[in-house]
């Protein structure tokens, strides 16, 4: 939280407050901007703390509103400042494309309502090509290099 630009905290309202909640809401204000949102108010609910933006991951309700609130909260006034760039290198550019693809193959799965594991499927091979670019790798990359060079002859 203390190098965040803002803290989103997300608490329940189908359940009464525990003092864990009052703890962090108090520690998210202290280190600086927050928001917090107040989760299922589609459901019988406990009083919604005063700040809090009424929010049903569920139905969708208060998201437009959260959403404006984040938007106001790193950006007030609307001053947003894209970064300008380009691409120097075709490999890179390939990459982007193939992130890109599976974005919008995840947009379409979100629009289709398909369950979220599924999309995290998509949103995870959108993933793929960036580390790529950035140079994460893991075990398994390291693992495939190695044997895809590999011949086992009998």
């Amino acid at each position: 939280m203390a190098d965040a630009d803002l803290t989103l905290v997300v608490i329940d309202l189908s359940q009464p407050a525990a003092s864990e909640d009052g703890e962090l809401i108090a520690r998210a204000v202290g280190q600086g901007r927050c928001l917090l949102a107040a989760n299922k108010c589609d459901l019988p609910r406990a009083q919604a703390p005063e700040a809090a933006i009424a929010v049903s991951a569920l139905t969708g309700e208060g998201i437009p509103t959260l959403r404006q609130a984040i938007l106001d909260a790193v950006a007030p006034n609307g001053a947003w400042e894209q970064e300008t760039g380009f691409i120097t290198s075709l490999r890179h550019e390939r990459l982007l494309r193939e992130c890109e693809e599976y974005l919008k193959k995840a947009t379409g799965a979100v629009e289709a309502a398909i369950p979220h594991e599924m999309l995290l499927l998509d949103l995870y091979a959108a993933l793929a090509p960036l580390d790529a670019i950035t140079g994460a790798t893991t075990a398994d990359d390291i693992l495939n290099r190695i044997f895809s060079t590999f011949c086992i002859g009998k």
